[in-house]
């Protein structure tokens, strides 16, 4: 089968759609992700989402569609509608037989979906541009010290047009518990900017085996305790800077890039803080989202420490790789950087179950954990409570949401549900874009988070959430029958306050 040009049969299917010519563009669509990879298949639908937006929308209008054109066109239009959210993260062994024109193009789309206009007309020129993809974990992980877990991709075109991208995968997105004051002082640990001496302080519950460094971050809730900070998503100038090269130069010095002044002066909150000392990041965090500076670097990381204090740091050998692609265009000297996270496990595992009816056709499945001799009811409860205390728009349709939560909660293997949290809003995201299922006591690092889309759960229908419960309770071992207890004095006692926006 001859390679799929991605970006030029994008460009095919959003001309059938500015022609006015709807069904053939849907149609065509499908035809071109037949038999492609989930990879190739997802960035023609991001090329095509945001390239056909404006005809896109106007045809998601109330009464745009006749009766007959919403049957054939409305599968598409919801699939185009999820596009744009937060990209799945593709496996190496994805990537890495694609030619470097459908490497730029898995990666451009997501640019083009998630970045600034900044960064789309960087991508028309020989610029270099930069791609973080975040997969989000604790600070806490590997003893504080941090996992390289997360990705940057350069993205170029050449003299000729040829596109090409190059993947760094040993790369971190996220700050280190190393460098928090919320793992204590001896009376010895020394703040990283000032070089005097922290006063001691007891390390919060869940940092005792923390081995730590010097203090980073800013006391931005009062506590007289330094928050540890990252950069959040969305699109930000790099200019050169200097940054220590670990032994790698003579001088000790080696290029590396952090926020232009311009970055900085429009960069209102676009720095998340974990201010609660849990090692995460959303809406429980007081005061948690401040303004850019200009210490959010890109960097080299050791081999078995990221060295993150909030940087995006480069570890396994592949830094100075990294910086040679970065800098290859000699009249290069301001790069876009565009961080994304990525989509919460449920997107990137599967696509939704298609739904089962009871066998009747009619009322519930014979298991439903919705009544109340059911082994999952207690969680369900739980979670309803949580969901109820969120309010809109995630109480709209509350059982679809309540079931698709139930069924990822399980999925997991939580079997408790203490708090359900959103995501900070942030210079380009809304709160609540994802939600944080939290097995343990609030603050806790120990504590289990799942993530969720709720844009997925928010559409998620109960038919099809039955169905997975039904496949996930056969694949688990089963839990004991609750007995039966008020459903109205659970969710009293369960519910959290509603959490802090």
């Amino acid at each position: 089968m001859p390679e799929l040009d991605i970006n030029a049969s994008a460009d095919e299917v959003v001309g059938m759609l500015n022609r006015g010519q709807n069904r053939e563009a849907a149609a065509r669509l499908d035809a071109l992700r037949l038999n492609q990879d989930a990879v190739v298949q997802e960035a023609l639908d991001r090329y095509v989402a945001v390239r056909g937006q404006e005809h896109l929308t106007a045809l998601r209008a109330p009464n745009a569609l006749s009766a007959e054109d919403a049957t054939a066109l409305n599968p598409t239009l919801d699939r185009l509608r999820g596009a744009t959210a937060a990209p799945r993260f593709p496996t190496d062994a994805e990537t890495q037989n694609l030619s470097q024109a459908q490497q730029y193009d898995v990666y451009a789309s997501v640019i083009g979906a998630r970045g600034t206009q900044a960064a789309r007309d960087a991508l028309g020129t020989q610029d270099r541009v930069i791609l973080g993809m975040r997969n989000e974990n604790s600070t806490l992980d590997n003893n504080g010290r941090g996992e390289f877990n997360d990705r940057l991709v350069v993205v170029w075109k050449d003299a000729d047009g040829g596109r090409h991208a190059r993947e760094f995968n040993h790369a971190t997105t996220e700050p280190t518990a190393q460098y928090d004051h919320h793992a204590g002082s001896d009376g010895n640990r020394i703040y990283a900017d000032t070089q005097r001496q922290a006063p001691r302080l007891a390390a919060s519950p869940g940092y005792e085996d923390v081995r730590t460094r010097k203090i980073e971050g800013d006391d931005v809730n009062g506590d007289r305790v330094r928050d540890i900070g990252r950069l959040a998503e969305g699109t930000v100038e790099m200019v050169r800077t200097e940054h220590a090269s670990n032994g790698h130069t003579r001088s000790g010095r080696e290029f590396s890039l952090r926020p232009s002044d311009e970055a900085v002066r429009n960069g209102a909150n676009m720095v998340e803080r974990d201010t609660n000392a849990d090692g995460w990041f959303d809406s429980r965090d007081v005061n948690g989202v401040q303004d850019l500076n200009n210490s959010f670097k890109i960097h080299r990381g050791s081999n078995t420490n990221t060295d993150s204090a909030g940087c995006q740091t480069i570890g396994g050998g592949e830094h100075t790789a990294f910086i040679d692609t970065v800098r290859a265009n000699p009249d290069q000297t301001r790069w876009q950087y565009v961080l994304t996270s990525v989509a919460p496990g449920q997107q990137q595992e599967r696509a939704q179950a298609p739904a089962e009816q009871a066998p009747n056709g009619q009322g519930r499945a014979a298991s439903d954990p919705r009544d109340p001799g059911h082994a999952d009811h207690r969680l369900y409860t739980q979670i309803d409570g949580h969901v109820r205390a969120l309010g809109p728009p995630y109480d709209r349709n509350n059982e679809g949401v309540n079931l698709h939560l139930l069924a990822e909660a399980k999925q997991a293997h939580l079997s408790d549900i203490s708090a359900i949290a959103t995501n900070n809003a942030t210079a380009t995201r809304a709160a609540g874009e994802t939600l944080f299922m939290v097995q343990g006591r609030p603050g806790d690092p120990a504590a289990a988070r799942v993530a969720v889309s709720a844009d997925v759960a928010t559409h998620a229908t109960p038919e099809a959430s039955l169905n997975r419960l039904d496949t996930i309770n056969r694949n688990q071992p089963a839990a004991p029958a609750p007995a039966l207890e008020d459903p109205q004095r659970t969710q009293q006692q369960e519910a959290p306050r509603r959490a802090h926006q």
